[in-house]
C-alpha cells in the first residue's frame, strides 16, 4: 500500500472503539501500515494477543463499509499478524475489496516463512458483538471489526467446504488455530 491511498472522511466511533476495545489500553506500534493505518496490541486477560487496526475504515470500498481488522496470535508472533494486516489492508487499497466473512482466501503457497500458513479467513471474534460491531453515539452499527484468522491450506479447505465452525471442532478450539508455526495438517499444500 503506498503513502498516497486517498482517505474518506473518518468518524469517532471507528478510533475510541479501537481503543477502548476489551476495556484495556493500548499500545500503540511504532510504525504504521501505508503510513496511515495504526497498529495497536492489546493483551486480554482471557484471551491471546490481539492486534488491531485503526484507520482501515478511512480506505475508500466499493461496497461503502467501513471496518477495522484484528488478528488474534500467541506472544511472540505478533509479526505474522502484521503480515497479514499488510495483505489485507494492500487488497481494501488496491482492488476496494473488504474481505468477505467466512469465504477463505488461499493463496497457493505460504506467504509467513517457515510455516504453512497460506490463508486468511475472516470470522466473528471470540468476544462477540460487542467487540465485533462499531456503533456511534446514537447506538447505530456504522462498521466492524473483522478478525483474521490465520490458516493452513487445508484447514482453509475445511472451512471453505464446512464452515468456520466444523473447522474449529475438528481442530478442538479456535486456540488450536493462534501458533502460525503449528504443523499443516488435513491435506492441501505440500507441508500443510
Amino acid at each position: 500500500m503506498s503513502n498516497d491511498v486517498p482517505l474518506v472522511p473518518g468518524e469517532n466511533a471507528f478510533p475510541l472503539h479501537i481503543f477502548d476495545a476489551l476495556g484495556l489500553d493500548p499500545v500503540v506500534f511504532k510504525d504504521r501500515i501505508g503510513g496511515s493505518v495504526m497498529v495497536i496490541e492489546k493483551r486480554p486477560e482471557n484471551g491471546p494477543v490481539t492486534i488491531l487496526t485503526s484507520g482501515v475504515s478511512r480506505l475508500a470500498t466499493d461496497s461503502g463499509e467501513r471496518i477495522e481488522l484484528a488478528v488474534e496470535v500467541i506472544d511472540g508472533q505478533q509479526g505474522a499478524a502484521m503480515v497479514a494486516l499488510r495483505i489485507v489492508i494492500n487488497e481494501i487499497a488496491t482492488n476496494r475489496r473488504v474481505p468477505p466473512v467466512f469465504a477463505p482466501w488461499r493463496n497457493g503457497t505460504p506467504f509467513l516463512n517457515g510455516t504453512a500458513i497460506s490463508a486468511l479467513l475472516v470470522t466473528p471474534s471470540r468476544w462477540g458483538a460487542s467487540f465485533d460491531e462499531i456503533r456511534n453515539e446514537a447506538d447505530q452499527v456504522v462498521g466492524h471489526v473483522r478478525t483474521l484468522r490465520l490458516l493452513t491450506d487445508g484447514e482453509a479447505a475445511i472451512a471453505g467446504e464446512r464452515g468456520w465452525d466444523a473447522l474449529v471442532a475438528e481442530v478442538g478450539s479456535v486456540d488450536a488455530l493462534l501458533d502460525v508455526e503449528r504443523p499443516g495438517r488435513f491435506g492441501g499444500l505440500p507441508g500443510s
